[in-house]
């Protein structure tokens, strides 16, 4: 018996020496990553931190973009998007508290705050008469943002955008979940298959430096307390906006993945105008060929 509780101590001394070892390694890998590797984007100071806003292109109409929950990097997750968008028009990408460079430790990630967040960014910036376009979780924000302050936004498009239905609330997150970073394992399991992090899209769409960045930003951000609180607010905040409806004088596009289409038949609040795009949740970052002219949705919403 002596032996064996012997035995089963040198095992958990060694796995508390590797995890030690690992979570050291892990931070020192970090700091020299985040020394190496350029920010981008600029730090705007709002209530409660900052958050980081990348500004692209000159046009005269502006189009703001808006990531879904758990992108580690919204900036370059929408890289192909602003790619397309930036010859026409002026883009901004907010990276909201727990995204890319904005700070990652606010929590009360209710809808009002982000909303509320976002305003202010946007007032301190003096963006006005923008488009706004809201990729998956956003869809649940912009819903509530273009009620919470009507007239500010010239029209909304959501691509994928997610609805206040039961069947889309996140099951609940914790402490465990950011260990997974703190310690190490999600560096060393992108390190085995790079592949978990790429975006799901043709090869040639991101570059290789990107792809790279998007997997050194999941380490650096994942599952934050911004982005854990936010995902275990999901419930709290579809009843939020469970009773909106988008206003009736603001132009509305919908784009859906046929992929969620077909999983989500229950599809729940249609905005007056969907279009279906072949092909699954990620592709539709490469698509903007698809999308008609925003200029032309202001036009005739």
């Amino acid at each position: 018996m002596r032996k064996l509780l012997r035995v089963a101590g040198a095992v958990g001394l060694s796995v508390v020496a590797l995890v030690a070892v690992s979570t050291v390694s892990n931070l020192v890998l970090g700091a020299v990553e985040k020394a190496n590797v350029d920010p981008y984007g600029e730090g705007v100071s709002i209530d409660g931190g900052k958050v980081n806003v990348s500004v692209t292109g000159d046009g005269e109409q502006t189009v703001v973009l808006l990531s879904g929950y758990g992108t580690a990097s919204p900036v370059l997750d929408f890289a192909p998007l602003i790619d397309e968008l930036d010859d026409t028009y002026t883009v901004f990408v907010i990276e909201r508290f727990g995204y890319g460079y904005g700070d990652l430790d606010v929590t009360q990630r209710t809808v009002e705050n982000v909303s509320t967040e976002l305003h202010d960014t946007l007032a301190k910036l003096n963006v006005k008469d923008y488009v706004l376009v809201a990729h998956s979780l956003a869809g649940i924000y912009s819903l509530d943002y273009v009620n919470r302050f009507p007239g500010e936004v010239a029209a909304l498009v959501t691509i994928d955008g997610t609805v206040p239905e039961d069947f889309a609330i996140a099951p609940k997150i914790g402490v465990g979940e950011r260990l997974l970073s703190v310690t190490g394992w999600v560096r060393w399991m992108t390190a085995l298959n790079p592949a978990i992090t790429a975006p799901p899209a043709p090869v040639g769409v991101y570059s290789e430096r990107e792809i790279g960045q998007i997997r050194l930003m999941t380490i650096w951000n994942y599952a934050n307390p911004a982005m854990i609180d936010e995902n275990n607010r999901s419930a709290e905040n579809f009843d939020a906006v469970a009773g909106l409806s988008y206003p009736s004088e603001l132009p509305v596009l919908s784009f859906l993945s046929q992929q969620l289409v077909d999983a989500n038949i229950q599809w729940g609040p249609r905005p007056r105008a969907a279009t279906g795009i072949p092909g699954s949740f990620g592709t539709r970052r490469a698509r903007r060929r698809s999308l008609p002219s925003l200029d032309a949705l202001r036009r005739n919403g």
